[in-house]
């Protein structure tokens, strides 16, 4: 699987966790898996999840908008 090969899930890139979570989503959505399964494959998607909204949090910190008009830089809102 997956989400086995790409643990710690720290460690993981945005592109990665995001594959990881379109990868269980699509799992929880074929309907062929059994309810202990599905909800292995949800906690980690609940996981993966995390780790893009971290990413992405991280991300929006570091990003400065430049205003042309004033020469001002401000954080990204």
């Amino acid at each position: 699987m997956s989400e086995e090969k790409n643990a710690p899930e720290e460690k993981m890139t945005f592109e990665e966790a995001l594959a990881a979570l379109e990868d269980a989503a699509e799992k929880l959505r074929s309907g062929k898996l059994g309810l202990e399964e599905s909800i292995e494959v949800y906690d980690k998607s609940i996981m993966y999840y995390k780790q893009c909204e971290k990413i992405l949090k991280d991300a929006r910190q570091k990003i400065m908008i430049f205003d042309p008009v004033t020469g001002e830089t401000k954080e990204f809102e």
